[in-house]
């Protein structure tokens, strides 16, 4: 069932600081999974990764510090980033919540080039990777040939917390492909000029199992704690939790 609209908080700092708080607790609830990923596995670490620009605002801080954003606005144009999406995460839970039939490519087509921050088999700018780049693990090392093996819960867990950094970003920020993302940001134009980029949407409601609700109500109780704002997770508290 598809439940109201929850309200988005505005102002950039304030919308970062919710972001930091969604990256701290999905960090300690991701290192209960032992996991193969290390430094020099990067088989992950390709030009397929989706973000929204409020993710994008944090790369480009980063990088600007010590001008590491010099030229790459040049690089950026040079790239062919493949299929692009016709539906955000939140525009792809609405569907399914409304029993819609959805493309197999609609959150976009795979492009398996190395990411354009991969120095050395490493990320060079791993302290601000989006969450697309966060979520991503497994059991067993990957390559080109061999996917990734998680617990279906976790791939759970990615898909709200994908949601709930989108629906922070709504009211005028956009998502697509990273580098999309940062071309946009370093032109200054808006989001629907250049056909790459959607617009950033709230949260139309969670696509999850009975057994699953109680462990998502848990980490948004978590989110509530660790912001001294407490109201944006406390509405998707409200309204898309069961009471338990």
């Amino acid at each position: 069932m598809i439940q109201q609209q929850t309200n988005v908080t505005s102002g950039m700092n304030h919308k970062k600081e919710l972001l930091a708080c969604i990256y701290t607790i999905y960090s300690r609830w991701v290192e209960r999974f032992p996991l193969a990923c290390q430094k020099g596995c990067a088989a992950c670490c390709t030009q397929s990764v989706t973000m929204t620009s409020l993710e994008g605002e944090i790369i480009l801080d980063f990088l600007k510090v010590g001008g590491r954003d010099k030229g790459l606005l040049q690089l950026l144009v040079q790239k062919d980033n493949g299929n692009k999406a016709v539906l955000t995460t939140n525009q792809y839970v609405k569907a399914c919540l409304e029993h819609q039939d959805i493309a197999e490519d609609a959150l976009g087509g795979w492009n398996f080039t190395p990411c354009i921050f991969l120095r050395e088999a490493a990320c060079s700018i791993y302290e601000v990777r989006p969450f697309g780049c966060r979520s991503f693990g497994s059991f067993e090392r990957c390559s080109k040939n061999s996917g990734a093996e998680i617990a279906p819960i976790h791939l759970t867990v990615n898909t709200v917390f994908s949601q709930i950094i989108e629906h922070i970003c709504c009211g005028g920020g956009c998502w697509g492909n990273m580098e999309d993302i940062l071309e946009n940001l370093l032109k200054k134009e808006a989001p629907g000029t250049t056909g790459k980029l959607l617009s950033a949407q709230p949260i139309p409601g969670f696509l999850l199992e009975a057994q699953e609700a109680k462990l998502i109500q848990i980490l948004l109780n978590q989110l509530c704690e660790q912001s001294e704002e407490k109201q944006t997770f406390g509405d998707l508290i409200d309204n898309f939790m069961p009471i338990l």
